[in-house]
C-alpha cells in the first residue's frame, strides 16, 4: 500500500513540506488530516500510521479530521 506523503499542505491544498510517499507497513495505513477553522480548511498532513483511527475532533470555532484508509494505493488524496 503507497500513501501520499506530505508535512504541511497549505490552504488551497498545495503541499509546502516533506512531499512524496511512503509505504505502508503491516498494520499502517494510510492517513489524512485536516484543520478547519469557521469551517474553511486551513492546513493538514498526509502519510502512514500505525493504529489510525478515523475520527473528527471539535473545539470552539476549530474541527480536526483524521481519515484512515487502507483499499487502495494514494487513498489519503486531499
Amino acid at each position: 500500500l503507497t500513501c501520499f506523503k506530505c508535512d504541511l499542505l497549505n490552504a488551497t491544498g498545495v503541499c509546502e513540506r516533506g512531499e512524496g510517499s511512503c509505504q505502508a507497513m503491516g498494520s499502517q495505513e494510510c492517513f489524512l488530516r485536516k484543520v478547519y477553522a469557521d469551517d474553511r480548511f486551513q492546513y493538514g498532513y498526509q502519510g502512514c500510521r500505525d493504529l489510525c483511527i478515523s475520527m473528527s475532533l471539535f473545539k470552539p470555532n476549530t474541527l480536526v479530521t483524521i481519515e484512515c484508509c487502507h483499499d487502495v494505493s494514494f487513498c489519503n488524496r486531499l
